[in-house]
């Protein structure tokens, strides 16, 4: 695990994620009553007027920890597993390829629960409840999200071999296109798609990553596209013949 990060930068990163939960706690909480909901910072009251806190608060902090999670896992991992997957021979590039992004995504699991340590203590001390079910859902997607993206990025590494940057790149904006697409997937036949078409879009983006926050319940059937897909494409990709060097 050295290889994604030292233990002192492990060790580094629970007392941030430990000092900032202290601040949150100490320093914020929410109240309810007639006259409406606010947030307490410090002693400054926040009102929010008519507007339930509950929703308030579930609904910013689940965008919050969807984007965070899946950011923390795919920066804490894809510098190393990038790095594992340009090896020369073939087989060592397979076997980073699967060693690597099954060790970054631990890793990057641990960094990200770590970092939403304050995330659960603004929870409770807003809503009276640290583990919300919606909060622990964003939380799965968020990982998940991570995991397809980090698959991403080493795939698009691997076949931009000059510019790991440009393939971060990349990965970010196919991220913001799995949304877009999902708009012919509702109105594709009424734009005069046929059924087939529709079936093959589908397809195809289920195997992008998502920016937005999944709305249906999480259903363990779509993981062998949006996870088991780019892995199948990542190790066609490690099998490419390494590039000559002048």
């Amino acid at each position: 695990m050295d290889r994604f990060g030292s233990s002192k930068l492990r060790i580094g990163w629970a007392l941030v994620s430990l000092f900032v939960t202290g601040l949150v706690v100490m320093a914020i909480r929410g109240q309810q009553g007639e006259g409406g909901s606010q947030i307490l910072v410090f002693g400054t009251a926040i009102p929010l007027g008519a507007d339930s806190l509950r929703s308030y608060a579930v609904g910013n902090l689940q965008a919050a920890m969807y984007w965070t999670v899946s950011l923390v896992v795919l920066l804490g991992a894809f510098g190393p597993v990038s790095q594992w997957t340009a090896a020369a021979a073939r087989p060592e590039r397979l076997k980073g390829f699967f060693a690597g992004t099954g060790l970054g995504f631990a890793h990057g699991l641990f960094l990200s629960q770590v970092a939403l340590i304050p995330v659960w203590a603004l929870s409770w001390r807003l809503i009276g409840q640290a583990f919300p079910p919606e909060l622990l859902r964003a939380d799965l997607h968020g990982l998940l999200l991570g995991l397809q993206m980090l698959l991403w990025a080493v795939l698009l590494s691997r076949l931009l071999k000059s510019s790991a940057g440009l393939a971060l790149l990349l990965t970010m904006l196919l991220r913001e296109l799995g949304p877009r697409l999902s708009f012919f997937l509702d109105f594709g036949q009424d734009l005069g798609w046929s059924a087939g078409q529709v079936k093959v879009l589908e397809v195809f983006v289920r195997l992008l990553p998502m920016a937005q926050l999944p709305s249906d319940p999480f259903s363990p059937l779509a993981l062998p596209l949006s996870i088991g897909g780019p892995l199948l494409l990542g190790a066609l990709a490690m099998l490419l013949p390494a590039g000559g060097r002048k």
